[in-house]
C-alpha cells in the first residue's frame, strides 16, 4: 500500500508558458507544488523512521570500545607503570520480553500507517478543493459572459426607449428607468469581474503557485446554455447505502482511525509488558595490549557469554497507570473510529442527496432559460406594439437574464457536487 506515497512524486510533465491548464494538470501540479502536501509527506516519513527506531530493539545490539594510556598497579609488594592498549566489543539479543517490544513496533508501525492514510486523505481532500475551485472559476468566467449580454440588452433598450421619447411614443420614465438599469448591469458586470479576480487567487493558493499564476493559462471550455446541457451531465449510478458502503472500504479518514485503534492496541502491550521479565542474551570480548610487567595482573584476552533476566519488580505503580491509560485510549480509539463512521455515512449521504439536488436544478433551470426566453421575446414584441408597459418588458428582462445565471450555476454547482461525492466516498 505504501507504493501509493509515489503518487505525487512520479515523473510528471513540466509546464511550459503555453500550456493550458485543463483539471487534470491542475491536480497534478497541486501535488507537486503544495506545500502543505509537503509537510504531510514528510510526516509520514518521520513516522517511518520511528517505526525503524523500534524495530531495531529487536536486533542485536552491538558496540566497540578501544583505548590507549598509561595505567599503573600498586600493592602491597610492587608498584608497576606501563602503556595500556585494550579494544572491547560487547553484544546483546533480546529473546523475549512477554509483548513488551513486539508491542512498541507494533504501535509504531500502526502510527506509520494511520500517518500515510492522513497523506492519502489530504491528497483526497486536495483533489476535492482543486476541482471545486476550477469549476467554481468557470462558473464565474461564464457569468460575466451572461452580464456581458445583459448590459448589451440594456444598452440597446436605453437606446429604443429614447428614440420612441424623442417620437413621442413613449414617456421619458421610460428613459430614466433605462438609464438607472443600464448602471445596474454596469456594477453588476464589473463585480462579476473582481470576483473571477479572487477566484484566480484561490485556485493559485490551492495549486501552490508561490511565484505565477494559472490566469491566461487555463483552458476554460465553451458552454453553450442553449444546447442541452443537462443531457451532457456525468450520472451517478450507484444507490445511496451502496455508496455508504463504497466509503466505508475505500475512504482513508476511516483507515486512519482503523490504524490507530492497533495502535493503542499495540501500546496496550506495550506497557502491560512492564509486568513481566525481559530475557537476553549478552556477551563480550576483550583484548588487552600491556608491557610485560603488566600482563601478571591483566589478561591478555579475555570474554564472557551469559543470559541475563531483568525484571522490575516495583516501579511505585507508574506500570498499573500507564497500562490504564494504554487501555482508556484504546477505548477512546474505538469510540473515535465509530464516530468516523457515523460522521463519513453523514458526508456521504449528504453529498448524493445534494447531487441529486443539483441534478433537478440543472434540469428545471434548463427548462426555465426556454421559458424565459419566450417571455422576453413576447415581452419586446408587446412593448413595440404598445401592448404593454415598459414595467413588464424590464421584468422580462431581467428573468430571462436570471435565468441564464442560474443556469450557469447549477451547472457547475453538479461538478463541484459530484467532486464532494467523489472526495466523502474516497473515490
Amino acid at each position: 500500500m505504501k507504493k501509493l506515497l509515489l503518487l505525487p512524486l512520479v515523473c510528471l510533465s513540466l509546464y511550459g508558458e503555453q500550456l493550458q491548464y485543463n483539471i487534470d494538470t491542475l491536480i497534478e501540479k497541486a501535488l507537486l507544488s503544495s506545500p502543505d502536501l509537503n509537510v504531510s509527506r514528510d510526516s509520514f516519513k518521520i513516522s517511518q523512521q520511528r517505526t525503524t527506531q523500534a524495530d531495531a530493539d529487536y536486533l542485536p545490539q552491538v558496540d566497540l570500545y578501544a583505548g590507549a594510556g598509561q595505567v599503573g598497579i600498586t600493592s602491597s609488594a610492587t608498584t608497576e607503570n606501563g602503556t595500556l592498549i585494550t579494544g572491547k566489543i560487547t553484544a546483546s539479543q533480546l529473546i523475549y520480553d512477554f509483548g513488551k517490544t513486539s508491542g512498541q513496533m507494533e504501535y509504531y508501525a500502526e502510527e506509520s500507517n494511520a500517518s500515510f492514510a492522513s497523506y492519502n486523505q489530504e491528497i483526497s481532500d486536495k483533489v476535492n478543493t482543486v476541482k471545486r475551485d476550477y469549476y467554481d472559476l468557470l462558473r464565474k468566467e461564464n457569468l460575466i459572459k451572461v452580464y456581458q449580454e445583459n448590459l448589451l440588452l440594456t444598452q440597446h433598450q436605453l437606446t429604443r426607449a429614447e428614440r420612441y421619447f424623442t417620437a413621442g411614443i413613449k414617456t421619458k420614465i421610460d428613459v430614466a428607468d433605462a438609464k438607472v438599469r443600464l448602471i445596474e448591469a454596469q456594477i453588476q458586470l464589473e463585480n462579476s469581474r473582481y470576483a473571477l479576480s479572487l477566484a484566480y487567487v484561490t485556485l493559485d493558493k490551492n495549486i501552490g503557485n508561490l511565484n505565477e499564476s494559472v490566469k491566461g493559462h487555463l483552458y476554460i471550455p465553451d458552454l453553450n446554455i442553449s444546447e442541452g446541457l443537462y443531457d451532457s451531465l456525468p450520472r451517478e449510478n450507484m444507490a445511496a447505502d451502496a455508496l455508504v458502503q463504497f466509503a466505508f472500504g475505500h475512504r482513508q479518514e476511516l483507515k486512519r482511525f482503523e490504524y490507530k485503534v492497533k495502535s493503542a492496541q499495540g501500546k496496550v502491550r506495550q506497557e502491560s509488558g512492564d509486568y513481566y521479565p525481559g530475557l537476553y542474551v549478552a556477551g563480550d570480548y576483550q583484548y588487552n595490549d600491556v608491557e610485560e610487567s603488566l600482563q601478571l595482573y591483566m589478561p591478555e584476552q579475555q570474554w564472557n557469554a551469559n543470559i541475563n533476566l531483568k525484571w522490575n519488580l516495583f516501579s511505585g505503580m507508574r506500570t498499573v497507570a500507564k497500562t490504564e491509560q494504554a487501555k482508556l485510549t484504546l477505548l477512546q480509539e474505538h469510540a473515535s473510529l465509530d464516530d468516523a463512521k457515523l460522521r463519513i455515512r453523514e458526508e456521504a449521504s449528504n453529498a448524493f442527496i445534494n447531487l441529486r439536488k443539483s441534478d433537478s436544478n440543472v434540469k428545471l433551470s434548463e427548462e426555465l432559460v426556454v421559458a424565459a426566453k419566450e417571455k422576453f421575446e413576447q415581452a419586446q414584441k408587446r412593448y413595440e406594439n404598445g401592448l404593454s408597459d415598459y414595467i413588464e418588458l424590464q421584468e422580462a428582462r431581467q428573468g430571462y437574464i436570471n435565468a441564464n445565471a442560474d443556469m450557469v450555476s447549477y451547472y457547475y454547482e453538479y461538478y463541484i457536487a459530484l467532486a464532494a461525492l467523489d472526495r466523502a466516498i474516497g473515490r
